[in-house]
């Protein structure tokens, strides 16, 4: 299978197919980012009920905080068509950033919590997203007209 784009001989249908999945891919993590992101803000009781640790209230909602901005900012990048490389690379490295952290740390805690579901969901995110990303860079403007 060749995903070499445009630029290897690929199909300029297949390209397109993978941009627009790599666009609602983005889009759906910026959604879950946000309404993560929000949940500890609104209701910090509901939140350490799922994820059933003793979480300090100050840093769970400081990263509450960081990730409805980087969910903001990967929203951002999805009205444009398709999102580019740095925010495939921005919502890849930060599943993959969040994920690598569950790992290490969920089973040193070995409690049943919430958080194993979203290290599965950042894992998924985090492969796609590799998958998903743009081979060539993105035509910009009047430098793309001189090669």
């Amino acid at each position: 299978m060749n995903r070499g784009g445009a630029r290897s001989g690929g199909n300029p249908r297949s390209v397109e197919t993978r941009d627009r999945r790599r666009r609602r891919v983005v889009q759906v993590q910026g959604v879950y980012y946000i309404v993560a992101g929000v949940w500890p803000l609104l209701h910090f009781s509901s939140y350490a009920r799922f994820v059933v640790l003793d979480v300090n209230p100050f840093q769970a909602q400081a990263f509450s905080a960081v990730l409805i901005v980087i969910g903001a900012a990967l929203i951002e990048a999805t009205r444009h068509e398709p999102p580019g490389p740095s925010a495939t690379l921005l919502g890849a490295a930060t599943a993959g950033a969040i994920a690598l952290v569950s790992l290490i740390w969920l089973p040193r805690l070995g409690v049943v919590s919430g958080l194993w579901a979203d290290l599965i969901v950042e894992v998924a995110i985090a492969v796609i997203l590799i998958v998903l990303y743009p081979r060539q860079p993105p035509e910009r403007g009047r430098a793309a007209g001189r090669r």
